[in-house]
């Protein structure tokens, strides 16, 4: 019965948060479609305009990239066994893609069986 009401509980609180997820990206897929629109034709204008976007998000840029070392060096934790603060960090200095490909060539085979 515990299980059958801790799935139920689960579900009641994954689904209102897919749901502001969805409701994020897709608000976030509108903006930038209006501003790819609003862009001029390409030109060195648009580069000045690409420039002026980042930095005027420089922080929510920033702040995207260190939530994604930190579920990176989660997978990093779980997967290849390693110390998550060095894992982030890592990711933080070599991007997260290139510290999976490092450690992951690096990779053991796991024995379950112990």
């Amino acid at each position: 019965m515990k299980t059958w009401m801790d799935k139920r509980i689960a579900l009641a609180l994954f689904l209102p948060s897919v749901m502001i997820v969805v409701y994020w990206i897709v608000k976030g897929l509108i903006k930038l479609y209006n501003w790819f629109v609003s862009l001029p034709d390409y030109s060195s204008a648009w580069w000045n305009s690409l420039g002026s976007f980042c930095i005027n998000n420089l922080s929510i840029i920033i702040v995207v990239y260190l939530i994604i070392c930190l579920q990176v060096a989660g997978i990093a934790e779980f997967r290849f066994k390693k110390n998550f603060i060095k894992a982030y960090l890592f990711g933080i200095i070599m991007t997260p893609p290139i510290m999976i490909i490092l450690w992951g060539k690096k990779l053991e085979p796991v024995n379950y069986d112990k």
